[in-house]
């Protein structure tokens, strides 16, 4: 498999994230931080899931899509109590990290499959809230 693994995605690009419907409380529209709370924040990148209902995840019951705008907010987040300043503890490298078969038999083959990487303090989950909207793919 030969899609420039570990290469960065650049500003600009599109990343999907799949969630159970119930992740959101019921009546909140607002997508909460917490969905984005893993270390290595899993997603693929929409250059090679043109179609999102094609991931294995609808099947899994991970209807909620949250379309992820990757910026230099989410990317470089910046401190709210110190003027704004960019805290290089927080930095998220956001990548395409394609998954073999073998990696996931169970799955198969993903080349869409993407990381974002780095601590997930508030300010990063907030600045990812910030440039994400959602909708729900019917199964």
């Amino acid at each position: 498999m030969n899609h420039f693994q570990n290469s960065e995605i650049p500003d600009g690009e599109t990343l999907f994230r799949y969630c159970y419907p119930k992740a959101f409380p019921e009546g909140q529209n607002e997508i909460p931080a917490s969905v984005f709370a893993d270390l290595k924040l899993s997603c693929d990148w929409q250059k090679y899931r043109l179609d999102p209902q094609s991931s294995f995840h609808i099947s899994e019951g991970k209807t909620r899509l949250i379309s992820i705008q990757v910026t230099d907010e989410i990317r470089n987040p910046r401190n709210p109590k110190r003027s704004g300043e960019i805290v290089p503890a927080w930095k998220q490298d956001i990548y395409h990290s394609p998954i073999s078969e073998e990696d996931d038999p169970a799955h198969g083959e993903n080349c869409a499959h993407s990381l974002i990487d780095g601590r997930k303090k508030i300010a990063v989950r907030r600045a990812l809230v910030a440039n994400s909207i959602w909708w729900d793919i019917a199964e």
